[in-house]
């Protein structure tokens, strides 16, 4: 997971009065693997020439960002599915900051309220991953012989969290 260094989106919602809401998902990996990255297809011969000439013409996502970030190139990789496995979503507890806006402007405390955002969305996810392991329907066979079994309108059980 990719964490900005600044906490630009805290000082943003507490501007508009935002509520933020830490979240986490677990399951992406279960749905894909990578067969080639970045690195591997730099390899290939021609694929440089390939990888300049979609990054001439190609689409900029972050215009509207400065410096390194602005001129950040797009890279493809190359994806072999997987047999479907289960995502696991859970969401934090909502953090306000409407009526916060004199005190997040300062860049240390909106800092502090970003380190704590970051670290309830770490723990959300680690709090997933630790119970995909114990999910004994965490792939497909499980799953569809518990519905051959319990009818197709059943509901799969999952944890309680």
């Amino acid at each position: 997971m990719f964490w900005p260094e600044q906490s630009e989106f805290v000082r943003m919602a507490s501007r508009f009065g935002a509520t933020i809401v830490p979240f986490g998902v677990v399951g992406e990996d279960d749905i894909c693997d990578m067969l080639l990255d970045y690195n591997d297809l730099m390899k290939l011969p021609f694929y440089d020439i390939l990888d300049k000439k979609l990054n001439e013409e190609g689409l900029k996502l972050r215009t509207d960002s400065t410096g390194e970030i602005k001129n950040q190139d797009m890279h493809p990789v190359v994806l072999t599915p997987k047999m479907p496995g289960r995502f696991y979503f859970i969401f934090g507890e909502p953090i306000e900051t409407k009526g916060r806006e004199k005190e997040l402007r300062d860049k240390e405390k909106a800092q502090h309220l970003y380190l704590h955002v970051k670290s309830e969305v770490e723990s959300c996810i680690k709090y997933l991953k630790e119970k995909r392991e114990e999910d004994p329907y965490r792939s497909i066979l499980p799953r569809l012989l518990y519905q051959a079994a319990h009818g197709s309108d059943a509901e799969i059980p999952t944890f309680e969290p």
